[in-house]
Parts: structure tokens; C-alpha cells; sequence
């Protein structure tokens, strides 16, 4: 798949079959905090021990997120454990589709579009819409609401029923306020390159939308009032996490912020794997404008926490690269402020 003559999100098959793509970093801290999110998710349903757990993975891609659900990722157990798993990864690619489902031929695979989520006749009777790797933000704010309107509906109709049921939704989106493109802080709609693919010829790129907290948590209650949860007496409530504030992959690359003082992912990368890094060499400056006043409060103190473990680093590289990952994982405040944003929001009965 192709846009505007470009090479397409369709194309970047390659980087998800990658070994290289699965850095320290990504292992250590992003896996990690997927794991989390997921894990509060389905315990969140509050299923019955052994009862299924049936699954929608919206832009599942290579199928990722199967392997987020059934491993353990160094965690005490994996967020599906406990409950068969009846899971569909569904992607409008069909290059995708086709990997996904040789890689992983006990697991169905559709090609469809996530707009049609909500779809009863397709998809009805699902427990858990799963996103990861930012899908909700290829869609324009509109598409998105339309689209989120429907997975609610369909969501309210469980809540309802004479066996009312809950249902879990995971919204993951690009955070607006990532210090890896503080120059398009002031907009919400740019050009991504993704420009930290492996094993692809050419940079990938696609118009993205970021949002902020209020932003994304504005579009959820438009979605719901659209889907008539309230008018229909059906509770909802939201949850939040950011992901990856210093370590992101454009720190790698600093194609999208050139001023950004160090490529923090790779120093981290480089310290994992037993380099020795003048740990000075990872200071971070945090912004200072062009944010709200708890984004930037958010920025400073983790800055100071970054630093101040770089300051008193004693014990070798790879316990200061781990130290640091463990820094982000404690930091999820959900603002908007990293990487990508997760958004976990559960429709429960009313009553």
C-alpha cells in the first residue's frame, strides 16, 4: 500500500519482522508497560476464573498484541492467564494479514477496517478491544469518534442485556507533548517518518494525529455520547498511561526534534548491552513553553528524577540502563507526555 505515491504503513512489513526491532529498550520498559495496561484491563472485566476471554486486536498488524496478551514479559503472569483466549486480530492491510496469520497459525486473522469494530454480525460478544502500536491515530479525530462510537455502542448493548456483561476498550494514540517533536507541539495533525523503521528501503510516512489527555479524553465522552451511554444509564470511566518519555524511538533518530540534546534511546541501548557511556552524556534539559503547565511540571520532574540516577550511577552500565527503564515504567501519568498514550476505558451494567 502506497500514499501519495509514498511508501505506505502497508510496506513497513519488514520492520515488524525485524529482530533488530526488539531493542533493550522495547523489551525492558515498553513490553513492559503494555503488559500493565492490558493486565488492568482484563482484570478490570472482572471475568469468572476460566471464562473465555474473547479479544478484537484493532490494527493488529504482525500480532503483536496476541503475544502482549500471552506472555509474561517479566511480569508475575500474562494478562490473559487463566482464560482461553478467543482472539482476532483484525488489519485493513492484507500484506499484514497474511504474515500475521503464518506467523501465528492458531490465531484468526481478517483483513477489515477498525471503523467497523462495532459491527454485531462480525464482531459481537467481545470482551476486549485491543490496541496497540498507535492505530487510533492513522484515523482523522472525526473517524476516530465514528468509529469509537460504534465499539461503545456495541459495548452498551452487553451492559444491557439480560446477562449484562463489561467491556473493556484500549485506545493507544501518538502523545502530542513527546519531547521527540517538541516542534510540532502546537498542532495536532503532521507528517510522521517513521524514520526508525529496520529493514525498510524507504521512510515510511503518514499523516498522524496526537492528542493530550483533554483531547483524547474530550473525543471518549463524545464517542459515548454518540454511542447514548448516559442516556442510556450505561457507567463508563477512563483510565491513562503515557509510554516512553525519554526513550522513544524518535530519540533515536532525532529526525522530528534535531534540537534534542542526545539520542537517549540508543545511549540506553548501548548501555544495556555493557558500554561504557559517560552517564553525562544522557543529561536531559527538559521544555520549558509551548505546553500546559502540568505538562511541563511533568517534564521537569522527570528530568530531575532522569538526572539525578544518572548523577549517582555506581554500579555498571547495564544497571544504570536498567535503572532508567524502571524510571520510565514508574512515570505512566497519562498526560500525554510520552511517546504514545493508552486510554483503557471500561463500559460496565448500570445498577
Amino acid at each position: 500500500m502506497t500514499t501519495n505515491g509514498r511508501p505506505g504503513y502497508g510496506d513497513a512489513t519488514a520492520h515488524y519482522l525485524s529482530a533488530r526491532r526488539r531493542d533493550p529498550v522495547k523489551v525492558l520498559m515498553e513490553e513492559v508497560a503494555t503488559h500493565r495496561v492490558l493486565s488492568r484491563a482484563v482484570a478490570a472485566l472482572d471475568l469468572a476464573p476460566g471464562a473465555p476471554l474473547t479479544v478484537l486486536d484493532l490494527g493488529a498488524g504482525t500480532g503483536d498484541g496476541l503475544a502482549l496478551l500471552t506472555e509474561r514479559h517479566g511480569e508475575p503472569a500474562a494478562p490473559a492467564a487463566g482464560h482461553p483466549l478467543r482472539y482476532t486480530g483484525l488489519d485493513a492491510d492484507p500484506g499484514m494479514v497474511a504474515t500475521a496469520q503464518q506467523l501465528r497459525p492458531e490465531a484468526r486473522f481478517v483483513q477489515g477496517d477498525m471503523r467497523d469494530a462495532g459491527d454485531p454480525e462480525r464482531f459481537g460478544g467481545t470482551d476486549l478491544y485491543l490496541s496497540c502500536g498507535v492505530p487510533w491515530s492513522h484515523l482523522d479525530p472525526d473517524a476516530a469518534r465514528t468509529a469509537l462510537a460504534g465499539i461503545l455502542a456495541a459495548a452498551a448493548r452487553r451492559a444491557t442485556a439480560a446477562r449484562p456483561r463489561r467491556t473493556a476498550i484500549v485506545v493507544d494514540v501518538l502523545g502530542r507533548y513527546s519531547v521527540e517533536w517538541t516542534p510540532n507541539w502546537g498542532r495536532t495533525r503532521w507528517n510522521y517518518a517513521m524514520s526508525f523503521f529496520e529493514d525498510v528501503d524507504a521512510t515510511v510516512e503518514e499523516i498522524m494525529h496526537t492528542y493530550d489527555r483533554p483531547g483524547l479524553d474530550a473525543l471518549i465522552h463524545q464517542a459515548a455520547d454518540a454511542a447514548r451511554l448516559p442516556a442510556l444509564g450505561v457507567p463508563f470511566a477512563v483510565e491513562y498511561a503515557d509510554r516512553s518519555v525519554l526513550t522513544g524511538r524518535h530519540t533515536a533518530t532525532r529526525a522530528l526534534n534535531p534540537a534534542l540534546p542526545a539520542p537517549y534511546r540508543t545511549l540506553v541501548n548501548r548501555l544495556h548491552r555493557g558500554e561504557d557511556i559517560d552517564p553525562a552524556e544522557l543529561r536531559h534539559t527538559p521544555p520549558t513553553e509551548g505546553a500546559p503547565d502540568d505538562v511541563l511540571r511533568f517534564h521537569a520532574e522527570f528530568a530531575d528524577g532522569w538526572n539525578t540516577l544518572l548523577a549517582t550511577a555506581a554500579a555498571g552500565p547495564e544497571a544504570l540502563a536498567r535503572a532508567l527503564l524502571e524510571h520510565e515504567l514508574k512515570a505512566p501519568r497519562g498526560l500525554g507526555a510520552g511517546h504514545s498514550l493508552s486510554a483503557v476505558v471500561l463500559v460496565r451494567p448500570g445498577g
